[in-house]
């Protein structure tokens, strides 16, 4: 099993709509593609430097494979939707995990 985790750090005055958007487009997008088998949102509550807030997206791919095929051929078409409406306004970035 593969992770692929996209942490956000995202401005605390826009976070509620930016979840709320994340969790009603970005997360069925990436589901349509029926690559990841399932997507889990999670957010940092240990932050104590900045009042920003910190979201991980952790995708479960049961392959290298399908997470290749997500990357080349979905990944850039699902995010640019976000980055276009929430520019400026949160940093990402991504990690990919693998389960032992």
């Amino acid at each position: 099993m593969l992770i692929f985790n996209i942490t956000f750090n995202v401005e605390s005055r826009i976070s509620e709509q930016w979840i709320k958007w994340m969790k009603t487009n970005f997360i069925p997008l990436a589901l349509e593609t029926k690559l990841p088998k399932e997507i889990k949102v999670m957010r940092l509550l240990n932050e104590k430097e900045n009042e920003d807030k910190t979201y991980a997206f952790q995708f479960h791919f049961k392959s290298m494979e399908d997470f290749m095929q997500f990357e080349m051929q979905h990944r850039e078409r699902i995010s640019d939707r976000y980055q276009m409406l929430f520019r400026g306004k949160l940093v990402e970035f991504t990690t990919l995990l693998q389960e032992v």
